[in-house]
């Protein structure tokens, strides 16, 4: 590893480096080298681990340019606005995934399927790269694709709370339905491109496959 220089860095190293590593990922497929990054962003390859730590803190970072895109795609699950339901959630049969709730899952996987294609470059980067997935083990959970899943998760619980979901629905069983398929669109998507719409059902059948699941 390279070692991080001393003093203080110029203006705007990080977001170059950042800038650069997204290009890099999106042109060069999976290989991650710092040396290429840094070449790209016209700073020292040590930039890289002042501001980051190591590769999977560069990828870390910029996977976080993309959290608002999450973020908009989880709120779609989120507690509705208007009264909150009764203080006991409702039985599974009272609930009726009716059109609203068909067209929120549709929401919400065509936003997660639209993070996912953006973060794509990445996810492969980590899974071609021995050293990376070492260091995404080593971390202990403090980072990874179980985040996304927790997530979802709150966000199904939220729902819940609200009364728009029945209490006997697992979060993390439905999440894990959820960020599944959105995840399998963007990867065929990802390695088949435009032709994998000829493969791929619309979220709107996926999102009425999965309704009763929610019952």
């Amino acid at each position: 590893m390279a070692q991080a220089r001393s003093g203080r860095p110029s203006a705007g190293v990080r977001e170059a480096l950042l800038k650069a590593t997204g290009e890099a990922l999106g042109e060069a497929g999976l290989a991650l080298s710092t040396k290429e990054i840094a070449r790209r962003a016209g700073v020292a390859e040590s930039s890289i681990f002042y501001h980051f730590g190591d590769r999977l803190g560069l990828l870390q970072a910029v996977i976080g340019l993309h959290l608002p895109a999450f973020a908009d795609a989880t709120a779609v699950l989120g507690a509705p606005e208007g009264p909150p339901g009764p203080a006991s959630a409702p039985a599974a049969a009272e609930v009726d995934p009716g059109p609203e709730l068909e067209a929120d899952l549709a929401a919400l996987l065509a936003r997660l399927e639209r993070f996912y294609r953006r973060i794509m470059p990445i996810l492969g980067a980590v899974q071609s790269d021995a050293q990376l997935r070492g260091l995404l083990a080593e971390r202990g959970g403090e980072v990874g694709p179980h985040l996304a899943l927790g997530a979802v998760a709150d966000a199904v619980r939220a729902r819940q709370a609200n009364g728009r979901l029945p209490a006997a629905l697992d979060p993390s069983a439905a999440a894990l339905l959820l960020v599944g398929a959105a995840h399998q669109r963007a990867l065929h998507a990802h390695l088949l491109g435009e032709a994998a719409a000829r493969f791929l059902p619309p979220v709107a059948a996926v999102a009425r496959t999965l309704a009763p699941a929610f019952r």
